[in-house]
């Protein structure tokens, strides 16, 4: 229980994050918060772009974040901000923030925000990162980091060059199951990755739903399905099996004015279509091998992530419509017990925020747990994970996609320049 504000000034000191990035001792000021036994800092954030779905995430997430596990602050939702201005204001009263605003460049300019989390359209990311970043905040900043590699790769220079924070929303990583599924290969439990299999199915393009929005557009959507869910499956292969070297793909882009058919290659290319669905192998750096799927046409798949992962020792699976278990089969089980076995996430497992299993969680508590460790990565003064040097390797593996599938050939990914 927090006891409110502590007192300016005072012989106390605390750890505190300036906004320049160097963790120093400073005298207490209003924004760091009396705890029982501690002083906590509060984080106070503004939110670029959240009157959509993302926004909806994202607020719960950050309302959830310290209680999800210790962050080591509290955290205020200062301003929301959306360029239309009832837009904005109908969301920060819905979500709970503090104020709304529809200029995100006077709202980054502020000396009461510390953190800019940016969920805008991706083609918006680049420019609005690096000036949070030149302007001294921590940045969060959605998935795919941007709308094409060459504002990925500024993006990530921009982050280097800075002494802040920064991370990208790749929420799924953060899930109890795949941060045990990390720990036994860390460990050993499963051994050597062998072959990763991995796809995520969603019906958004079936049966007359056209995708509309910025998804629909190829200056603000970037690379349709392969970067807006494919990224996601992508990021969890580099996150558990290691760097992708090299891929060849194919993608197919619906034809609108056909319902039945895919638009040839070569219309597709010659036009501004986005790919709506993708197939694509891998070579990783470490030998392993992989195999990717990715649809938006996929009737009756809501929103389903799902990838096996077989090892020199064993066998796990994972899919997100289940996402507090997991499937487990391991070589050094007695021969009577071989074969698959449901394992379910309960308090034993790291970042498992219930009391005891069974409980359920989903997308808010996953949302909740990255910013948690975001939060908690500033109050350390360490770098946060993925960082924007990861998410730029996820880009520049769907620029090989994409090149891949236009060239009919394997595309290595570090020879892909934007």
């Amino acid at each position: 229980m927090f006891l409110g504000h502590a007192h300016i000034g005072g012989p106390d000191r605390v750890r505190h994050w300036r906004r320049s990035g160097q963790n120093t001792d400073t005298h207490l000021n209003a924004n760091d918060i009396q705890g029982e036994g501690s002083l906590m800092t509060e984080i106070r954030v503004a939110i670029i772009g959240g009157g959509g779905f993302m926004g909806y995430a994202h607020s719960l997430g950050w309302a959830l974040a310290p209680i999800a596990a210790d962050a080591g602050a509290t955290i205020r939702k200062s301003v929301l901000v959306e360029a239309d201005e009832e837009r904005a204001k109908a969301a920060a009263k819905r979500l709970n923030w503090d104020e709304w605003s529809a200029d995100w460049r006077q709202v980054i300019a502020r000396d009461d925000i510390d953190v800019v989390d940016i969920v805008t359209p991706p083609a918006a990311h680049a420019e609005i990162a690096i000036a949070a970043l030149a302007a001294g905040k921590h940045v969060f900043v959605e998935k795919p980091i941007s709308n094409d590699l060459a504002e990925a790769d500024l993006m990530q220079a921009a982050a280097e060059k800075s002494s802040v924070v920064s991370q990208v929303g790749f929420n799924y990583r953060h899930a109890p199951a795949i941060t045990f599924i990390k720990r036994m290969l860390d460990d050993g439990t499963l051994g050597h990755p062998l072959q990763f299999r991995a796809h995520y199915t969603q019906d958004v393009g079936v049966l007359g739903r056209v995708l509309s929005g910025w998804r629909a557009k190829k200056g603000a959507g970037g690379s349709g399905v392969t970067g807006d869910i494919g990224s996601h499956i992508i990021d969890l292969a580099s996150y558990l099996v290691g760097d992708i070297d090299s891929v060849t793909g194919i993608i197919g882009a619906k034809d609108p004015a056909d319902d039945t058919a895919w638009l040839p290659d070569k219309q597709r290319r010659a036009g501004q279509h986005l790919d709506d669905a993708a197939l694509w192998m891998a070579k990783f750096t470490n030998g392993a091998i992989g195999s990717f799927a990715a649809t938006v046409y996929a009737s009756g798949r809501k929103n389903r992530m799902f990838f096996e992962l077989e090892c020199t020792r064993g066998n796990v699976e994972f899919d997100w419509n289940h996402s507090d278990e997991l499937k487990l089969s391991l070589v050094s089980d007695p021969p009577e017990q071989q074969g698959f076995r449901t394992v379910s996430m309960n308090e034993n497992h790291d970042d498992f925020w219930w009391p005891l299993g069974g409980m359920g969680s989903g997308y808010v508590d996953d949302a909740a747990l990255q910013l948690q460790k975001f939060v908690k990565a500033i109050v350390e003064g360490r770098s946060g994970a993925p960082s924007f040097a990861d998410a730029t390797r996820t880009q520049r593996v769907i620029a090989a996609v994409m090149e891949s599938a236009d060239s009919l050939r394997w595309v290595t990914v570090d020879e892909v320049t934007a």
